[in-house]
């Protein structure tokens, strides 16, 4: 079709949307900023780059039990995004989100929205509200919004049951209301380019016969299909030397804790992509920790025994020794981290020759092949 034939049909159609563009263009989908997280392999896996994080005008769900992070994760996401000049809007379901402890996060709270919640349609007009009032005030790109968390959210009908003492169940509303929720919130995110973040709970079945990778959330279906990320998270303890401290675990001193990391939904790169992040109680996350499995897996470095090299044969040692060495890091591992992970995470085109289709169609072949001479 001609050009100029195309621009003035959408002419018209832009009087009844705006927004309407051509797809290389800067539309809505278009993702303009990412945020940090301050863990370079939770960057990685969530946008394909060391140097991404979360997605500006997308959701980006942290999903695990109590204690794994979410919300540490979600404070150090806060913390830079105002660095970036951004404003953070804090949805607190939890009662958990204190001026003091976000304050030694790095957070600068008099340039913070704290907004204490109950339900989740007040979390919807709220949101909806000021991320309005900015796309009208040209603000676009200004703020970042996190709810912490979904699941401690409650419905308007079971607020007006306990209000009447009414013990009736919940019929499904939740769910209804958090659908209504995370829609305006990728509706109205995205106009305004504005990062959320939610927490939730998983919900373990411990009457499955086997366990199953990915959990199951309170929330109902929305909270899997209209988020754009989820990180599911899991921890171990980090134990180091023996102690006679009082308050110790098993007579080991504890660090910190291994945060784990589980891409169960992904839009950007390949999904199911797992990591880990150091978060020590003395010196909060560390910047490269989880790095090393991932350069030795893509083929960056070598290791040999307890010692690491580079594949030109230089030796770096043991890991302890250089895991802290911003030159190292810099200068011969993370430029080489960032090609391959390019290379290796990003959804391909399909082709016409791929091996695996046609080993997985030759082995429906024979299965159907013996089934006919069971038959027979």
């Amino acid at each position: 079709m001609d050009r100029k034939i195309l621009d003035k049909i959408l002419a018209d159609v832009k009087k009844i949307n705006p927004y309407i563009t051509y797809l290389n263009d800067e539309s809505l989908s278009t993702v303009h900023e990412w945020v940090d997280t301050g863990s370079m392999l939770l960057n990685a896996i969530i946008s394909g780059s060391l140097y991404g994080g979360v997605p500006s005008g997308r959701i980006t769900l942290f999903a695990g039990p109590s204690m794994t992070g979410k919300s540490f994760i979600m404070q150090q996401i806060l913390r830079n995004a105002q660095k970036m000049g951004k404003i953070p809007v804090i949805i607190d379901s939890e009662t958990a989100i204190d001026s003091r402890g976000a304050e030694r996060f790095g957070i600068d709270t008099s340039q913070a929205i704290y907004v204490p919640t109950t339900t989740a349609l007040e979390a919807r007009n709220i949101i909806n509200n000021i991320l309005t009032n900015a796309i009208e005030q040209k603000q676009e790109g200004k703020f970042i919004v996190c709810i912490d968390s979904i699941g401690n959210l409650d419905s308007e009908m079971q607020i007006n049951r306990m209000e009447k003492n009414s013990t009736s169940a919940d019929m499904g509303s939740f769910a209804k209301d958090v659908k209504s929720l995370l829609k305006t919130c990728v509706r109205v995110g995205g106009r305004a380019r504005c990062p959320i973040i939610m927490t939730n709970h998983i919900f373990e079945d411990p009457a499955a016969m086997f366990t199953k990778l990915v959990k199951d959330q309170p929330g109902g279906k929305a909270v899997w299909f209209l988020p754009s990320v989820i990180v599911q998270m899991a921890r171990s303890d980090a134990k180091t030397e023996d102690t006679k401290e009082a308050g110790t675990v098993g007579g080991k001193k504890i660090s910190g804790a291994i945060l784990k990391f589980l891409t169960a939904k992904n839009r950007f790169v390949k999904p199911l992509l797992t990591g880990e992040a150091y978060l020590s109680f003395s010196n909060g996350l560390h910047k490269y920790y989880g790095l090393t499995e991932l350069a030795k897996n893509l083929g960056v470095i070598q290791q040999s025994g307890p010692s690491y090299s580079l594949l030109d044969g230089t030796k770096l040692g043991y890991e302890s020794k250089w895991i802290n060495d911003k030159e190292i890091w810099e200068q011969h591992i993370l430029p080489k981290i960032e090609e391959r992970i390019q290379q290796e995470w990003k959804y391909s085109e399909y082709k016409e020759d791929d091996d695996i289709v046609s080993k997985e169609l030759e082995n429906d072949d024979t299965t159907l092949e013996n089934e006919d001479l069971n038959n027979e």
